[in-house]
């Protein structure tokens, strides 16, 4: 339940600012979001029939990093460097680059060889990053590379002879190749695809092909790129729509796709608590209300149409409506219930803190509307603030499985306890709220690896939303430090943090949370000289 006592609540800020959010959110209705690597790789190499190949492998090549990596930092650089290597010797293998090109790819191919022989190294073995379907998509990608380096042998590739005697990779500690290869075994005798893996379908390789189970939603096989250019095929299965569906999600990026597409009830959702949270004066669109109206009607909902639905999603989107004077009944989040916090879906690998900190949000909206038959929710609420309490590490923060900051986590989870009064709430905010001015970087700014505006956001959040955080005297040097740095951080740059298949960035919903954090700082009287219209 958001607090009520905010400094902030009915000020009303810079509304071009705030306009401008959500001017994007109808003007690009699926969503804005980062280029994959691992996608942009998986459909160049499954769907080679695919318009702007070129375009597709020019962004492969400007994403390798100088240590032939791609991706993000430590465990995050490991599937996005199997798939960009493993596409890049399908190239070669086609044949279809000039000598000079095919000198460029071979060299490129090769440092992502050897960024993998240091990832998988038997002695320092890489962790698998708690990604989607990482430790099926790991052993996946790792037999493919070295089927490329077995044909090698046969083959060979000026530029990387030196691969055609190595060794082979094995797969990465956490993965599961008995579970992948049981999961193809089923598909190649029964035709069938588990719901549940449909996200993922592209590690069945060609088995993937028109797998009759599968029911694709505009095209779109479960709002993945990878997994729909896998069901296509090559060559293509007779399916205008799911080709089209491909050819759009490439639009953006001269060819290179983005992780998830479409993105909008996700990006629409965490946009607009962001805004409403921070007590920022919107006037949100009908149709983005209807929307929301509409994709709750049926119970439960998922980030984007053809997702499963899940409690994360339907809990912030809850939560959204009540703040926006259009409360449901909750009454669907139960399916997620188990006996000490809410699962995001049934059989989740990992548990999600921020999942049961919108379930939590949810519950007290309905809670404070109606003193009817709420019994069931108080002790379902008490049970999420004894589990959060639980979770939370030892220095005050929170993580969680959908962002690879911890600054993301305890903002979601701190905010959802700020306004509790029991079971241990209480403490577990002034716990993050110190753990926040602790971390705080010398020039302001807050990061897991440096310094980002959208992790900086998050920390203004928690300091100046909670209650603990305004009563703590450092809170406003922290905040004016925190706030001066965003300020000075260009408004566009999002350095990919919250995790899919690998990290991305949605854009719309880092924007968001930026303006939000400037809002609450700016209003908060921390820089007198500073007005309202600077926000950029």
């Amino acid at each position: 339940m958001p607090d009520r006592t905010s400094p902030t609540a009915g000020i009303r800020p810079a509304p071009s600012a705030a306009d401008a959010v959500l001017a994007g959110l109808t003007a690009h209705p699926l969503g804005e979001n980062s280029p994959s690597i691992y996608d942009t790789g998986r459909v160049n190499t499954l769907a080679p029939w695919l318009p702007n190949a070129e375009g597709r492998v020019r962004f492969l090549l400007s994403s390798q990093q100088p240590d032939g990596t791609w991706g993000g930092p430590d465990d995050y650089a490991l599937i996005p460097t199997l798939s960009a290597t493993e596409a890049l010797l399908t190239v070669l293998r086609r044949r279809d680059a000039s000598a000079v090109e095919r000198g460029r790819l071979a060299a490129a191919a090769g440092r992502g060889l050897s960024a993998l022989r240091t990832l998988l190294r038997r002695s320092d073995p890489a962790r698998l990053p708690d990604t989607v379907a990482a430790e099926l998509i790991a052993p996946a990608l790792t037999a493919e590379v070295n089927a490329h380096l077995d044909r090698l042998a046969d083959d060979p590739v000026t530029g990387l002879d030196g691969w055609t005697r190595a060794a082979r990779f094995a797969p990465p500690p956490g993965s599961a190749p008995e579970t992948l290869a049981k999961a193809r075994e089923h598909l190649r005798v029964s035709g069938d695809a588990p719901a549940k893996l449909w996200h993922s379908l592209e590690i069945m390789g060609s088995l993937a092909r028109a797998a009759r189970s599968v029911r694709p939603v505009g095209g779109a096989v479960s709002c993945s790129p990878a997994a729909t250019a896998a069901w296509l095929g090559d060559p293509p299965a007779d399916e205008p729509a799911s080709i089209a569906y491909l050819e759009s999600a490439g639009a953006d990026h001269d060819g290179a796709v983005p992780g998830t597409f479409p993105l909008q009830g996700f990006e629409r959702i965490w946009t607009l608590g962001a805004l409403l949270g921070a007590g920022v004066d919107i006037s949100v669109p009908a149709s983005l209300v209807a929307d929301l109206e509409h994709a709750l009607e049926a119970g439960a909902m998922g980030g984007a149409p053809g997702l499963p639905s899940d409690a994360d999603t339907t809990g912030a989107g809850l939560a959204t409506l009540a703040r926006l004077g259009r409360p449901r009944d909750p009454a669907c989040l139960w399916e997620f219930e188990l006996e000490d916090h809410f699962c995001c879906w049934q059989g989740e690998r990992t548990p999600s803190p921020t999942a049961n900190a919108h379930v939590l949000e949810a519950f007290a909206e309905h809670v404070a509307r109606t003193s009817d038959g709420t019994g069931r929710h108080r002790a379902a609420m008490a049970r999420i603030v004894g589990w959060l309490v639980g979770v939370q590490h030892q220095d005050g923060s929170w993580s969680d499985k959908w962002h690879a900051s911890p600054y993301y986590a305890t903002a979601h989870c701190a905010l959802a306890l700020d306004p509790v009064t029991d079971g241990g709430a209480g403490d577990a905010v002034r716990r993050a709220v110190g753990w926040t001015l602790a971390t705080q970087n010398a020039d302001g700014s807050w990061g897991r690896w440096g310094a980002t505006g959208e992790e900086t956001a998050y920390a203004v959040h928690i300091l100046l939303r909670t209650r603990s955080g305004r009563a703590d005297p450092r809170t406003r040097r922290a905040a004016a430090r925190g706030h001066a740095f965003l300020r000075g951080e260009d408004p566009d740059r999002h350095p990919p943090l919250w995790q899919a298949k690998e990290l991305y960035a949605p854009t719309a919903i880092c924007r968001a949370v930026r303006l939000a954090a400037l809002h609450l700082a700016e209003q908060s009287r921390l820089m007198s000289d500073v007005s309202t219209s600077s926000i950029k």
